[in-house]
């Protein structure tokens, strides 16, 4: 019974009423009936998946997420995700996620992530990530552009309202590996450099010889500027190793 109040918690609205109902009508012909037929096996939640990412912090709205494939819904700051569940921000809206593993995300600009094992699947909107330390195994940012492994830095994505247009890589610091879908081959960014993939590339060593640092000034402007930086009541974790890679740039 625990396990199904607990299921109940994550269906919206009305259909939480109706599995409600449906499940105290099965605990109640549990007693006439045997236990685990073929008729009956099954009928009740095995209890939800387990949590593996947490809303720290929402700025502004609307920020809604989508639970376990149901109806999107308003967010709420601790509420708990879990795989394939999806956060969406509009507008001005901001949302900082942090996962068990110890990375973290803030995403805003009509953003769309969901979350996958290992990966975080945005197909629109912008994101910082980071990982102060490092990981067991690296964090996959997947995009409509392609893949990039992150696992002790800060990397910056953005993917445009155009959905022709080039999904930008920004690596504010560390070491951000890069990868086409279907590709082995990884175009690697170092602290400071930029990369714009168009979705439907296929040419790797195009790709790294487009690989550019980005200049002093821009970089300086982009770190006072950006909602995904400053927004927040709490500044970035690894701001000062941001601002030690704008020091390093020409």
């Amino acid at each position: 019974m625990q396990h199904a109040t607990r299921r109940i918690a994550r269906v919206p609205g009305g259909q939480a009423l109706g599995l409600a109902i449906a499940i105290a009508g099965s605990l109640a012909l549990a007693g006439c009936e045997p236990a685990n037929t073929p008729e009956t096996a099954g009928e009740l939640p095995q209890g939800e998946p387990p949590a593996i990412a947490t809303i720290q912090a929402i700025v502004a709205n609307p920020v809604s997420v989508t639970l376990a494939q149901g109806e999107p819904e308003p967010a709420q700051v601790n509420q708990t995700l879990a795989y394939g569940d999806q956060i969406r921000t509009a507008d001005q809206a901001l949302a900082e996620v942090g996962l068990v593993t110890g990375a973290m995300f803030r995403i805003g600009g009509n953003a769309a992530l969901t979350l996958r094992p290992n990966q975080l699947q945005l197909n629109a909107g912008q994101m910082i990530t980071w990982v102060q330390g490092t990981l067991p195994d690296p964090v996959e940012i997947v995009t409509p552009a392609g893949i990039a492994g992150i696992r002790g830095t800060t990397v910056f994505v953005n993917i445009a309202d155009d959905p022709n247009a080039p999904v930008e890589f920004f690596a504010w610091e560390g070491e951000v590996a890069f990868r086409l879908a279907g590709s082995e081959e990884d175009v690697v960014l170092t602290s400071g450099q930029q990369l714009f993939v168009s979705p439907g590339e296929q040419d790797v060593e195009a790709l790294r010889q487009q690989v550019q640092p980005l200049d002093r000034a821009t970089a300086q402007e982009r770190l006072e500027q950006s909602p995904l930086i400053n927004g927040f009541s709490q500044p970035l974790p690894t701001r000062p190793e941001l601002e030690a890679t704008i020091d390093n740039l020409n």
